[in-house]
């Protein structure tokens, strides 16, 4: 275990392996809203393939952080999990229907699902307590590097394909993206073989198997039903882009602004409609949204996670969910706004929402690793996710449902009070844990 300030070299080259895969995902994700849209389906529907693939990932995140502790080791399963995700999530380009993307999505889910619990507790057995948020917020930080290549790749593989190879069809032009994500998923599984070393913190094998809450205390399992009520109202990401390109969807003031740069101007101009010249806006808009929104979670991870080993998990998470209240009353009234004002708007609440991230996810983390003996950590990862794993579907489906029947501002008015109440319960409820 590193006792230095410094990243240690494990955590590193995880990072780099999270900067591959995420640069892969992120070439598909902020399509995938208008994806399922030519396939003639809507926010239920999208609501069904997040929540489905999401709450299938945490359950096996419980799963295989207790697996990992039994086994005694950490790398094997992180392997694993890579290599489901890398080879399933390009099939997405050659599907017919939505419910094909539902079980491409869980497959990809489960491979995420199997290689978080194992790969935190690793980063946990890699790094001393003192500077586990900071190891958590640069492997955040690398995964959200990751997630800014992702869609500016995107967006250049629009340009080869609609300058030099002359498409014009959106859905062959869509599928043959989704296609070539393979190759940074490709680079994140060689690297993670041949760099990353096993680190179990001197955990053996057969120790440590433990299903049951009550081997965990009080405090820990508030914290992790505080978590599961705070993501009822934490919907997939994909419905803020969904919500953008629902509000944006006939926007002239996008089409010109786009069409105002030459390179742009010439993509739009292959297209001889009118409404599809829009449809393609949206298409160029949603990436460049996404690309700034971890460009922002990359540059604020590492130092507002860092905080919190100084100011203590609680409150740097407290104030994050207070952020995500915030946005998601932004965007309950996004479609209320101007043309031009809705552009800004949208980057200003993707800045916050990002600052949101970076304020939670290694605080989060850090809690838990803090809150547990180490040879509990890979199942208390276990629970962690699967806290949010078990709202998770509800929370996407109910979402959905609301948005298709009352409309975007009352679904995201929702998650805004559920975040709210959220951290009352946090305040008063939770103590900050010792670190161990």
């Amino acid at each position: 275990m590193s006792t230095k300030s410094s990243i240690p070299r494990n955590v590193v080259v995880l990072g780099i392996v999270s900067l591959f895969t995420d640069a892969a995902t992120e070439m598909i994700y902020p399509l995938l809203p208008l994806f399922i849209a030519t396939l003639g389906s809507g926010a239920i529907m999208l609501g069904i393939i997040e929540g489905v693939a999401e709450t299938t990932a945490s359950l096996l995140k419980l799963a295989s952080g207790i697996i990992s502790d039994k086994l005694g080791k950490r790398k094997t399963l992180v392997v694993i999990g890579y290599s489901i995700s890398s080879f399933t999530r390009p099939l997405i380009g050659i599907v017919s229907d939505a419910w094909q993307i539902a079980i491409i999505r869980t497959m990809d889910r489960v491979g995420k699902g199997i290689r978080t619990s194992p790969r935190d507790a690793l980063i946990a057995s890699s790094v001393s307590h003192d500077i586990r948020g900071k190891a958590y917020g640069f492997h955040r930080a690398m995964d959200h590097t990751g997630a800014v290549i992702g869609p500016v790749l995107c967006i250049a593989t629009l340009a080869v394909l609609i300058l030099f190879f002359g498409m014009t069809d959106l859905s062959a032009i869509l599928r043959t993206i989704f296609l070539l994500s393979i190759i940074p998923g490709a680079l994140a599984l060689l690297t993670l073989v041949l760099f990353v070393q096993e680190n179990t913190d001197g955990l053996k094998s057969g120790s440590g198997f433990s299903f049951m809450l009550r081997s965990y205390d009080r405090n820990f399992k508030s914290f992790l039903f505080i978590i599961a009520f705070f993501t009822l109202g934490n919907s997939s990401d994909a419905f803020m882009l969904f919500r953008i390109q629902e509000a944006m969807r006939e926007s002239s003031t996008l089409r010109d602004i786009i069409m105002s740069v030459p390179l742009l101007n010439t993509m739009v101009n292959s297209f001889t409609d009118e409404h599809v010249q829009k449809q393609f806006a949206n298409i160029l808009f949603l990436p460049l949204v996404w690309s700034f929104f971890h460009i922002i979670k990359t540059l604020f991870s590492t130092p507002l996670d860092s905080l919190s080993d100084r100011i203590g998990r609680k409150l740097v998470i407290t104030i994050g969910w207070g952020l995500y209240a915030f946005v998601y009353l932004g965007f309950a009234f996004l479609d209320s706004l101007p043309e031009g004002w809705q552009i800004v708007a949208t980057f200003i609440l993707f800045s916050l929402y990002a600052v949101y991230y970076a304020f939670t996810e290694g605080a989060e983390k850090a809690f838990v690793a803090d809150a547990v003996a180490p040879h509990l950590r890979g199942s208390a990862f276990g629970m962690y996710n699967f806290a949010i794993g078990i709202a998770t579907l509800p929370a996407s489906i109910a979402f959905g449902i609301i948005y298709n029947a009352f409309g975007g501002t009352a679904a995201f008015g929702m998650g805004a009070c559920i975040s709210f109440i959220s951290m009352i319960l946090l305040t008063f409820l939770v103590h900050e844990p010792r670190q161990k």
